[in-house]
């Protein structure tokens, strides 16, 4: 008989530590994508990219003398505005430094990043760069889901907030992603604390078992 208890418990407590509640829901870790904005176009002019990656274009351009401006007008209107709109201004091929590597023109920028997070929807993004020489280079951004995203409840509807940033503190640098959330963190640690409580359940009900047995046979002994 106890021993058919412990296979049963140990049973239930190895299917409840495979349930799908227990295991962590990995998401798909976010990349961050270069692309190089050059004298005759992009480095990449389609990238494929997953929800949450970003892309961070530089313009090398040092011969022409010219500046880049990156656009995409979502609502048509010829304007970068838009709520849904973006436009990374002028982007120099160098932003000359003092002394103590401080940008002497705070508004000079060689670098902008978009991170496209769940609230893009998937599709297919045309941007233009718009150069000070009148010409436009034309490229594509194919955004694909991210297939093992975890959905937090009471999280906003996608398309609820557009998710855009401009890199204007890390000129010339890749923006580096840390890949540990505090979203994740909680996640652990909650996996964490319900497979060490359900260890321990298992376990005591285990030395409860023994135990009467234990008193079992000493009842038959007597």
């Amino acid at each position: 008989m106890e021993t058919r208890v412990r296979i049963f418990v140990l049973a239930v407590l190895f299917s409840l530590i495979s349930s799908p509640m227990f295991l962590s829901v990995h998401a798909h870790t976010a990349d961050s994508f270069t692309v190089l904005v050059k004298e005759n176009g992009f480095s990449q002019t389609s990238p494929e990219i997953i929800q949450n990656d970003s892309i961070v274009w530089h313009n090398i351009d040092n011969d022409s003398n010219i500046t880049h401006r990156l656009v995409y007008d979502h609502d048509g209107d010829g304007l970068y505005d838009g709520t849904f709109d973006w436009d990374s201004g002028e982007l120099q091929a160098y932003c000359e430094r003092d002394g103590n590597n401080t940008k002497i023109d705070s508004n000079c920028s060689s670098s902008f990043m978009v991170i496209f997070d769940m609230n893009w929807t998937v599709g297919n993004y045309s941007y233009q760069d718009i150069r000070s020489d009148n010409t436009t280079f034309n490229a594509t951004i194919r955004l694909i889901a991210d297939m093992g995203e975890h959905v937090e409840p009471n999280t906003p509807p996608i398309g609820s907030q557009f998710g855009v940033n401009n890199n204007e503190g890390q000129d010339d640098e890749t923006a580096e992603d840390s890949g540990l959330t505090p979203e994740k963190m909680l996640l652990y640690v909650g996996s964490f604390t319900g497979i060490s409580s359900l260890a321990l359940l298992g376990l005591l009900l285990l030395r409860r078992s023994e135990r009467e047995d234990f008193e079992h046979g000493q009842n038959e002994s007597e």
